[in-house]
């Protein structure tokens, strides 16, 4: 009997010594902020690259994305940034710093107000606190990117067509343009030929929310309530088709996605329009190749980027094209590896 008590207690204290050796996964944090504007504490979940990278860069500054309805949409957008910007060296997206705003009352923050020559309190909120808050506490880059889904792409939609240069690049994603009896979708279609969008970019991604067995021929014609906000996005879109005013514009229509299951595939498809330009082609012989001709690809590549994106550089820290060569550093022949800075 005391031989099975011993055995029973020396298998519980393994147990829970190997449990003592597991480690938390964390994605990243939590911070409340007290808005002067909306009166109130807001919570705002932030990811920073070197959460998942594991590697410390204090030096690098990174392009940021405001994403609406932060709570529900947090951990989907890490994942595709880390998948694409980390994951097996993929070098298809730069790496970012995700800003995702929680909640109080959705509606209140994420509908346009009535009055069009008024802004939503929220949007102050965010060009006079949250954006100068980050960027004053986090090492940004001076992209900045705004994701909305549903009524925030509805706000993601009246920000690019108010302020179109409060950020560089928006995704939409099944928005809201039926709201306040499409009000603001006829008020962007007014507004966009006084701006100026050169340099923005803007991807629309649009859910198949039509009765089952009508199709996009039908709803042509189609003037049903149960319609109107796929028609009243459709509608945003033959807009854009000829009127960008400098937009490089993008969409696509999911027709085996509803409302809410298209935000995991238009983000990621957003973000690679997005950043089209940022990925170099390379090929197996490159990387064997071990002369300076890899060196010579990037650097020419990462000086197109920067033409696009400019990142600041204060006090002398290494150039944007610096920073990209250093992701590649850790991937080519060590033979290359002097080439590059």
């Amino acid at each position: 009997m005391k031989v099975l008590y011993i055995c029973a207690l020396f298998f519980w204290c393994n147990y829970f010594a190997q449990a003592q050796k597991s480690e938390s996964i964390s994605i990243g944090k939590k911070e409340n902020y007290y808005s002067q504007v909306l009166k109130e504490n807001r919570k705002i979940w932030i990811y920073t690259p070197d959460i998942t990278s594991q590697l410390s860069s204090p030096d690098k500054r990174y392009p940021v994305l405001y994403l609406l309805d932060g709570e529900a949409h947090f951990f989907s957008t890490i994942g595709i940034i880390q998948q694409l910007s980390q994951a097996n060296g993929n070098g298809v997206l730069p790496e970012m710093i995700v800003v995702a705003i929680e909640n109080t009352n959705r509606v209140k923050d994420l509908s346009p107000l009535p009055d069009l020559n008024n802004t939503n309190p929220f949007i102050d909120f965010l060009s006079t606190e949250l954006l100068p808050y980050i960027d004053k506490n986090y090492n940004t880059a001076p992209y900045k990117l705004l994701v909305g889904h549903s009524l925030g792409g509805l706000t993601s939609i009246d920000v690019l067509t108010k302020f179109p240069k409060l950020f560089n690049a928006y995704i939409a994603i099944d928005p809201s343009m039926w709201y306040n009896n499409e009000v603001h979708l006829k008020n962007t279609i007014a507004q966009f030929p006084n701006q100026n969008m050169n340099g923005n970019r803007l991807f629309v991604g649009t859910a198949n929310t039509m009765p089952q067995n009508m199709t996009l021929s039908q709803l042509k014609t189609d003037t049903s309530i149960e319609t109107l906000h796929i028609r009243s996005i459709f509608g945003l879109i033959d807009f854009l088709k000829t009127n960008t005013n400098g937009l490089a514009y993008s969409n696509k229509y999911y027709e085996k996605e509803n409302h809410n299951s298209v935000p995991l595939l238009s983000e990621y498809d957003g973000l690679k329009f997005i950043f089209d330009f940022y990925q170099v082609n390379l090929t197996e012989k490159d990387f064997i190749d071990s002369t300076a001709l890899i060196a010579s690809t990037l650097k020419t590549h990462y000086a197109e980027v920067t033409k696009k994106w400019v990142i600041r550089t204060p006090h002398r820290k290494p150039s944007s094209i610096t920073w990209h060569m250093m992701h590649w550093a850790k991937i080519i022949s060590i033979k290359q590896v002097h080439y590059l800075i």
